[in-house]
């Protein structure tokens, strides 16, 4: 009986995976439509890194307080207030919560436009050496600041959402984002160069604007109604407030280090003599590669699975989170794996295919390629990464996190310094550092999840990775062989995707040949169910 159920709810997070996974796809694609349209008109030049630098201070808010808290703090929250307690008080500890959110967004929004000098200097020093960039990233900072404030409203509405166990709706969010982004993009394409940035800053405003009015209408056919009430007496010391505070504040530390770790590498890229010109707009375009598998695998299988965990965590039953965390890491190999070689294989192509147009040239292909290469070494890191904090998420214990994230922190700036200043490895090096640091936070949270629950990861190495291994690189050769042979080494989005879906037949079939038994339950439970 037990079986059965865990199977049931194995199956409930994977549905759950696949709307968002869905939507996820689309965003991916359209967000990849809006960064070609970038690429080609400022490649990696000034304008595109000014650009870049500006967009990059409101993102980061955006993890801190919507995103990364939600997922660490108002879904555990919220899922115990929907269990536990009446609609009253669930719609009043939203209101009350919306209303902080809300309240502090503006605040630092505006503190941030009137600030946004000195903290450009801080964050990329390498730019005072070139005062019109330097002043371009001022002034792109003070317009884009505002967009903090929606894409924070976003993320919340998100978080309530997937509490709900709403996913496709808030999912679809980032979609109607990049829309606007290619409709505007579309539109102003031809106007002066030196208002073409500036647009692009209004439009992403404008893309805020559309993601917050989109998810308002789903909340309240489920009877959530949002509103500001700052006037409401001490609303900060409810105690679903309270109790979100004290699960937050170590979250917001952990969030911190995480996006210190991308200002550190902004740092570094911005020292163009050591890092090469336009590393910053090159890491970004190889990021946001790398972010496609991710999102649609890491994002959406690991907020399915909170809610999951978070009720398994509830109950204090430590076996049925461990199969949990063993299915979902289970996944990551073998979805992970294969894409992660296969991008050591083909990231110069895919650089090519996707980018390579307009003022994005061969010097830009070729820096954004090699950050590719050297950030695909730990793609299977960044994903695990996330798996195992959420399990931590699920017990509430957002302190453990911290505390490995700030040990790949201080690995990052020291490894960063040593292969750009002492072996002169330039953008490569960022990535490396990068991925080993990813490694390293993976590995320390795999050894606090063992002595809390007793869970291992040996028998899963040994019995599924070098399988999955083995068929991931036949798969890749596979495709290799397609792309040389047939197509000729054309790196085109049609030759790609052929060679792609010659390697996933493959690697399918060598993981049935290798008696891959999760591929084989998959395959009965799917006829099954027809």
């Amino acid at each position: 009986m037990g079986a059965v159920k865990a199977m049931s709810e194995h199956k409930t997070i994977f549905k759950s995976a696949a709307a968002i996974s869905a939507m996820t796809i689309i965003s991916r694609i359209t967000g990849f439509v809006r960064d070609v349209l970038i690429a080609g008109v400022f490649g990696t030049g000034p304008a595109a890194q000014a650009f870049f630098v500006a967009f990059r201070i409101p993102n980061m808010f955006r993890d801190i307080l919507g995103e990364g808290a939600g997922n660490a703090a108002f879904v555990p929250v919220f899922c115990e207030y929907l269990a536990v307690r009446s609609r009253q008080h669930f719609q009043r500890l939203v209101n009350s919560l919306f209303t902080l959110v809300l309240s502090i967004s503006l605040i630092i929004a505006v503190s941030g436009i009137i600030l946004a000098d000195p903290l450009i200097h801080v964050v990329a020093p390498g730019f005072a050496t070139d005062p019109a960039k330097l002043h371009l990233t001022i002034r792109l900072t003070q317009i884009l600041f505002p967009y903090l404030v929606l894409v924070v409203v976003s993320a919340y509405l998100m978080s309530v959402a997937n509490a709900m166990k709403s996913f496709a709706v808030p999912a679809a969010s980032p979609v109607v984002f990049n829309c606007v982004l290619i409709a505007c993009l579309a539109l102003f394409i031809r106007q002066d160069s030196f208002f073409q940035i500036y647009l692009l800053a209004l439009a992403t405003l404008l893309g805020g604007t559309a993601q917050v009015a989109m998810q308002m209408p789903s909340l309240m056919r489920r009877g959530v109604s949002l509103r500001w009430q700052p006037e409401t007496t001490r609303f900060w010391k409810e105690e679903g407030v309270v109790k979100v505070g004290r699960l937050i504040v170590p979250r917001l530390v952990g969030t911190s280090i995480y996006q210190m770790n991308i200002f550190i590498d902004t740092i570094f890229a911005s020292l163009s003599t050591y890092a090469g010109e336009g590393a910053i707009a090159a890491i970004y375009y190889a990021n946001r590669i790398i972010q496609f598998p991710f999102a649609i695998f890491g994002v959406a299988v690991s907020n399915a699975a909170l809610p999951q965990m978070s009720a398994h965590a509830a109950r204090k039953d430590a076996a049925a989170m461990n199969q949990t965390l063993d299915v979902c890491l289970k996944s990551l190999l073998l979805a992970m794996l294969p894409v992660a070689v296969g991008i050591l294989v083909f990231a110069g192509p895919v650089v090519t295919a996707v980018f390579e147009r307009g003022s994005f040239g061969a010097y830009s292909a070729s820096i954004t390629t090699t950050a590719l290469f050297f950030y695909g070494l730990g793609l299977v890191s960044y994903v695990g990464v996330r798996f195992l904090s959420h399990f931590f998420y699920a017990l509430q214990d957002t302190l453990t996190p911290v505390k490995t994230s700030a040990a790949a922190l201080v690995s990052n700036v020291v490894l960063n310094a040593l292969f750009i200043f002492v072996f002169g490895m330039k953008i490569a090096g960022l990535a490396l550092a990068s991925s080993i640091s990813a490694f390293l936070n993976f590995y320390l949270l795999y050894r606090h999840v063992r002595r809390r629950t007793g869970y291992r990861i040996r028998p899963l190495l040994e019995g599924l990775f070098v399988r999955v291994l083995a068929a991931s690189a036949g798969c890749a050769a596979a495709a290799f062989f397609i792309w040389q042979n047939v197509f000729a080494s054309r790196a085109t989005l049609v030759s790609l995707c052929a060679s792609v879906l010659v390697a996933c037949v493959v690697y399918a079939g060598l993981l049935w040949l290798l008696g891959v038994g999760e591929l084989k339950r998959l395959a009965i439970w799917l006829i099954r169910k027809k």
